[in-house]
């Protein structure tokens, strides 16, 4: 951004994500997080693939089949859509079975891999390869965690702890793309 568009010398903080996002080094992820990071998407994988005969799943499938869309994603379990459309019914895949994936901070939460649905169009999407995309998770999953553990109330405000979540799939989802 120009100086000449900036009212003041302080990064805003779409900016300072966004920096992060471009600047961040695969190669600097620790041999520990690389692994957490595999382990919390075969979970998310698994909770998909346990919850393809879920009702509230074969719903959300009959409502997207009532306006068929093809498109360049998969749906886990088979089909294909839009980006948009795959990564609303892998997210609710991952999401329905998957309780146990949650970051506390103080009085604020988050699921990071609510990520995940998102992250898998994007990078199938963009071709991209499977160290990209755990790059991208892990952007993800630390923009969602500093956030909730930031300062900015957002549940105590009232907000849903979704509110994070759509900058963590704004901040991997960019990376990916």
């Amino acid at each position: 951004m120009s100086a000449a568009c900036r009212c003041s010398d302080v990064a805003t903080t779409c900016e300072e994500i966004s920096r992060y996002v471009w600047r961040a080094d695969a190669d600097a992820l620790a041999p520990e997080a690389r692994d957490k990071l595999k382990q919390h998407f075969l979970d998310a994988i698994g909770c998909a693939i346990g919850a393809l005969g879920a009702g509230p799943i074969a719903a959300i499938r009959r409502e997207q089949e009532a306006v068929p869309c093809s498109g360049p994603c998969s749906f886990v379990g088979g089909g294909r859509s839009t980006p948009e459309r795959a990564a609303f019914y892998n997210g609710a895949l991952i999401r329905y079975l998957d309780f146990m994936d949650a970051f506390i901070a103080k009085e604020e939460a988050c699921h990071p891999s609510d990520n995940i649905g998102a992250l898998l169009a994007a990078a199938e999407l963009a071709n991209a390869s499977g160290h990209d995309f755990l790059m991208a998770m892990a952007i993800a999953y630390h923009v969602q965690c500093r956030l909730t553990y930031s300062d900015a109330p957002v549940m105590r405000a009232g907000f849903d702890h979704t509110l994070p979540l759509a900058i963590s799939i704004a901040a991997g989802t960019s990376r990916l793309l």
